[in-house]
């Protein structure tokens, strides 16, 4: 079916032809659209709304970069929109849209339809005609509409893509339904440039864009309601608001959004054809949501610590400032600190901003707190000419060797209401920076540098031969991680992550369990998928008639990692347990299918027991995204379509 619908597409923009070249005015500057206000007019029912298509310059980054090129929806009359006009109504209303191409191309447009079909329709508007669109929305959802020119198939995929901004956000409410004026609506776009000249600015940043299966010569920005990092837009919330997000990738790359210190509750998933509302019993809290390319979610969080907090994506090369745009001629910084929070991420982050009641102060210190010392260690060669990283867990009296390592990191275990206080001493040559991932904890303690706390009063990341006291009592029991938030693609990669578990107030290390750490063998082209640092894992054996408890976590840049229990070539069952850490209620906690596709920056706990002495095998299928990078696009493929690597352990059971 792709293939016949991109043979339509030819088909259909061969038949509209490019018109000569016209002296038409400059194009405007876009507006970063925030999604807060819809466009049009609704009166009586009926809703209308003129929409054009034309060319815009964008400004991703303020008045801080060169602007890009673009071509982007506007209201007639009006300014264009980066994304395009919002469209939110209720449930019932009768739709008369008008389009009108004001571009020198065909474009074909899908999604202003209603939802309750199979599919969505397309449609080509020639160069300078206009297509009106009149139908009834009866299907309440979150949804997309957007537009494609050029010859490429129908839905957003990499490419030179001026028209990735050529989208935007139709909402429909359930009718009678009262729409919270503090509800707001997150695009997802990323841009991808070939031949203006931005690209990667420098051989790390081309090293980390290749990571994404892009050529050499390509480079992405990624933008929310079409502002990149640190120029986003900043959220303010009270204490205890309860703050409902509709989230929208409508970008042609998936992404793990990963809110930090909360737990959300995701309440519906869908595309830009349909939304699935669930019912309570299948409402999931999370702290790291897996979004495919092109589709929707909603989700609500209550913010119960003050502070500054991040909601962003967990692949690396989408939050790195590697592809940040380059500066206006002649801009320099006006500040001799580097802000690691803002000079070092940009792209895929939100800032979040919840306000304390009166003064922001920390917890007071607590003098029965349990106290370890944790060592940021670096030694040299580990990988190739590159250096290997580690936390180091100091046990009895004597700090580790300055260049020892271990990968993965130590595992930290501490006790649900037990304070516990870490203090993290840099041994290495980086600056660098621990996240709780999924902890509940005081923002200053978050592990972002220079932004995590609040006002003046924020942690700086951790200078070497310099330390960071951390203060933590964590609140419920569970597989965590933590890792460095400095660096991520070179540090994440050389083995700067470990497990944090939670044991309930009175427990003990449980020795039935097993942890399994999913991550990526090094920084350079050589480096491949490893559990628990290795690509040989030792057996794992286990007793017959014994549940055990096995701890899935995936700290990998960027990869999603295929992880099933089999006989033979026979999948196996087991029982879920927990997602991020979080217990789930009963009616999840079901047998299942042992088989679970773990993307960055999730956990997941599962029940095994089996009933009889038996061999088994853990198999942890891998995409070869690093040694393929080029090859795989050379030969037409696809994340799907890539070839794998596989880790199979044995698994004994006695």
């Amino acid at each position: 079916m792709p293939g016949l619908l991109f043979a339509l597409l030819q088909v259909a923009l061969a038949s509209h032809p490019t018109p000569p070249p016209t002296h038409a005015a400059p194009p405007n500057a876009a507006i970063a659209n925030d999604n807060r206000a819809s466009a049009g007019r609704l009166a009586k029912g009926v809703f209308t709304l003129n929409l054009e298509a034309r060319d815009a310059l964008w400004f991703p980054e303020e008045g801080a970069s060169q602007p890009i090129p673009i071509v982007a929806f506007a209201e007639a009359g009006g300014l264009p929109r980066a994304p395009g006009p919002m469209i939110r109504v209720p449930a019932g209303t009768e739709m008369r849209i008008a389009v009108h191409n004001a571009l020198a191309v065909p474009m074909r447009l899908w999604g202003l339809q209603d939802r309750s079909g199979s599919g969505l329709d397309s449609t080509v508007i020639a160069p300078g005609a206009t297509q009106t669109f009149q139908f009834r929305a009866d299907i309440p959802g979150t949804f997309f509409y957007w537009a494609r020119t050029g010859v490429r198939p129908p839905s957003p995929i990499p490419g030179a893509m001026t028209d990735a901004l050529l989208t935007g956000a139709f909402i429909v409410d359930p009718a009678g339904a009262k729409v919270r004026k503090d509800e707001r609506v997150l695009l997802i776009s990323m841009f991808a440039d070939t031949v203006s000249g931005f690209g990667p600015k420098s051989a790390r940043a081309d090293q980390e864009m290749h990571r994404e299966l892009i050529p050499r010569e390509r480079w992405f920005l990624g933008a929310i309601n079409g502002r990149s990092w640190p120029h986003t837009e900043r959220f303010t919330y009270n204490l205890g608001d309860t703050v409902r997000w509709r989230v929208i990738n409508a970008s042609p790359i998936p992404h793990p959004m990963h809110l930090h210190g909360f737990y959300f509750d995701v309440h519906s998933r869908g595309d830009a054809s349909r939304d699935t509302i669930y019912t309570t019993s299948r409402e999931r809290k999370v702290v790291t949501e897996w979004m495919p390319a092109a589709t929707t979610m909603t989700m609500t969080w209550v913010p119960t610590r003050p502070g500054n907090w991040i909601f962003h994506c967990h692949i690396v090369t989408h939050i790195s400032d590697a592809s940040r745009l380059p500066p206006v001629s002649g801009a320099s910084s006006t500040s001799s600190h580097m802000n690691h929070a803002e000079n070092a991420m940009a792209g895929l982050v939100v800032g979040l901003r919840v306000l304390p009641k009166g003064n922001f102060a920390l917890a007071p210190q607590n003098a029965t707190r349990r106290r370890l010392r944790v060592f940021i260690t670096q030694k040299e060669h580990v990988y190739g000419d590159q250096p290997g990283y580690s936390y180091i867990l100091q046990e009895g009296s004597t700090p580790p060797a300055f260049d020892s390592v271990r990968i993965p990191s130590s595992t930290i275990t501490v006790r649900q209401n037990e304070p516990t206080e870490i203090t993290v001493i840099n041994r290495s040559k980086a600056t660098a920076t621990i996240h709780w991932h999924g902890i509940e904890l005081e923002s200053y303690y978050d592990g972002v540098g220079d932004w995590s706390g609040w006002n003046s009063f924020v942690a700086p990341p951790i200078a070497p031969n310099d330390s960071f006291v951390v203060r933590m009592t964590p609140q419920r029991p569970g597989t965590f991680i933590y890792h460095t938030h400095t660096d991520e693609n070179t540090q994440l990669s050389s083995g700067l992550y470990g497990a944090m578990i939670v044991l309930p107030p009175h427990g003990v290390a449980d020795t039935s369990e097993r942890v399994f750490l999913l991550g990526i063998g090094g920084p350079d082209d050589s480096a491949h998928a490893v559990v628990n640092g290795t690509m040989t894992p030792a057996p794992i054996d286990l007793r017959a008639g014994v549940p055990h408890r096995f701890r899935f976590i995936n700290i990998s840049p960027l990869e999603s990692h295929t992880v099933q229990l089999v006989s033979g070539n026979a999948v196996q069952t087991w029982r879920a347990l927990a997602k991020d850490g979080a217990e789930l209620p009963p009616q999840q906690a079901i047998t299942l299918t042992s088989s679970v596709v773990m993307h960055p920056g999730e956990t997941y706990d599962f029940e095994v027991m089996r009933a009889k002495p038996e061999s088994l095998k853990l198999k942890v299928s891998s995409p070869e995204t690093i040694q393929l990078r080029r090859a795989g696009l050379a030969k037409g493929l696809t994340r799907e379509t890539l070839p794998r690597s596989i880790i199979e352990i044995p698994v004994i059971v006695h």
